[in-house]
């Protein structure tokens, strides 16, 4: 007859128990410092906010950051895009893994897009007066259509390593994408380091991971996008494991000659700047590169264009309008600027996934 243990027995082995799970509990629930890191890079500033029980090293953020720098920036000379940029062989040019990943990903947007991002219209930002060369003097029609006539996703290819100009006078600007794709590269160094809670933002760019200090969501700001009112939130939302990316026409603008404003986002279709009502789109992404590169497809294509593309290819997409208002209201921020937004399904269900986490 098998012996039944005794309640006297059972005692000791659930004190134990109980005092390990008390231990436990204590010590999750021990704060766990938040790293902050912050500088400059790219012509803009980062930060980074990693929560570990021991300090990363600042290297692993500033290296990752200028590697992207010197392989991608259009400020830089001797940066890897900036000599092809120089090279007018026809002969195909060699390039490095990170550069081929970057490119590879703008072909796709590119594609998908219809051609409203499109990584060639270098020539055309910087005679609007948004590239390096700031100076604000109008194109003439002329102008604009030869510049053109040396954009377009047909005039360069890449094969395995290498990328080949079709037009000895192509330029290619990876602005609307490289921010995004240096926060994924912090990112990851991060996640090498064994940091598995964080947030990273580069110019705007935001991706993060795991619980805030707070053990919950990030919680992140979408500006309202008026040109005066840089620090006023138009909605926060709870971000988990996903990066978001906004491009507006409020950040990077000027009113020309002739009292019109014109904003940095460039239409490939036409040359221009974009003139419709669209103030700013913010775009979710696994990928902080892909949310930067979808954030200015989208804003190039407007709300209407945008929004439907959006719901196509199931992009996490919020869409700000201005509504109510003139040219010389909109740069003033006038109080009958009335702001509106339209959000596509998939970030509908991604904001009811995270209400009250």
């Amino acid at each position: 007859m098998r012996e039944i243990p005794s309640f006297k027995n059972l005692v000791l082995p659930l004190v134990l128990v109980g005092a390990l799970f008390i231990a436990q509990l204590q010590r999750a629930q021990e704060k766990i410092p938040t790293w902050v890191f912050e500088g400059q890079i790219m012509g803009t500033t980062f930060t980074v906010k990693a929560i570990a029980p021991t300090e990363p090293k600042l290297e692993l953020i500033t290296d990752a950051l200028e590697a992207v720098n010197e392989r991608m920036s259009t400020y830089i000379d001797s940066s890897e895009l900036s000599q092809i940029n120089q090279n007018s062989s026809p002969e195909p040019i060699k390039i490095s893994d990170p550069l081929k990943q970057v490119l590879m990903a703008a072909k796709k947007v590119t594609k998908q897009s219809q051609g409203a991002f499109d990584i060639s219209v270098g020539p055309l930002v910087n005679a609007w007066g948004f590239g390096p060369n700031k100076e604000r003097k109008l194109p003439s029609a002329e102008q604009i259509a030869e510049l053109k006539e040396l954009s377009g996703d047909e005039l360069w290819t890449l094969e395995t390593n290498h990328l080949t100009k079709l037009n000895p006078k192509l330029y290619l600007d990876l602005s609307a994408i490289a921010k995004g794709y240096a926060v994924d590269q912090v990112a990851q160094a991060l996640e090498k380091a064994k940091v598995e809670r964080y947030l990273v933002e580069v110019g705007g760019e935001i991706r993060v991971k795991g619980l805030n200090a707070n053990q919950g969501d990030w919680r992140i700001g979408i500006d309202r996008p008026a040109p005066n009112e840089s620090r006023r939130k138009f909605q926060v939302i709870n971000l988990h494991n996903t990066s978001i990316a906004t491009s507006g026409d409020y950040r990077n603008r000027y009113i020309d000659q002739q009292g019109k404003v014109r904003s940095h986002t460039i239409d490939p279709s036409t040359g221009e700047p974009i003139t419709h009502t669209l103030a700013s789109v913010s775009v979710l992404h696994p990928e902080c590169m892909y949310a930067d590169a979808w954030a200015t497809a989208l804003n190039v294509l407007g709300a209407e264009r945008g929004l439907a593309l959006a719901n196509q290819l199931k992009l996490a997409a919020i869409f700000i309008t201005r509504e109510g208002i003139n040219e010389k209201a909109l740069e003033l921020d006038q109080e009958s600027t009335r702001y509106v937004a339209v959000m596509s399904e998939a970030m509908k269900a991604y904001l009811a996934s995270r209400t009250d986490q």
